[in-house]
């Protein structure tokens, strides 16, 4: 067993063979969500450029590789959505399918036929 003190003489339990912190190890660390100062500064430097060169990039990216703008799109969209929706059961007592209920629904939240993305894979990667 390895003991390391901190900066304050806190000790701390690490494995022999691989120096990681033992469980159950009060010796600190970064509080959970914070960011160091390195990882800080990257993303307000990304948020600089973006501001500077977004639409541009992205304009161009479009127009130059469709494939990697859809990529960057579907990583940017959620995967998982969790709503709750409150709905006046009354509504659909008369409905006698899905079509009917689907529509019935649609209008009843103001929502819109969907877009389709239309595209072509590039498979010479």
């Amino acid at each position: 067993m390895r003991y390391d003190r901190d900066m304050n003489g806190a000790v701390s339990k690490r494995d022999p063979k691989t120096g990681q912190f033992l469980t159950g190890n009060r010796g600190g660390g970064r509080k959970k969500g914070s960011r160091n100062r390195l990882g800080e500064r990257f993303i307000e430097d990304i948020f600089n450029k973006w501001r500077t060169h977004g639409t541009d990039v992205l304009d161009r990216v479009i127009k130059d590789e469709p494939a990697t703008f859809l990529r960057v799109v579907s990583q940017v969209i959620p995967r998982e959505l969790d709503a709750t929706v409150n709905v006046n059961v009354g509504l659909f007592a008369e409905i006698k399918d899905y079509l009917e209920a689907y529509r019935i629904a649609k209008q009843y939240i103001g929502a819109e036929d969907p877009l389709l993305i239309e595209g072509k894979a590039d498979r010479e990667q």
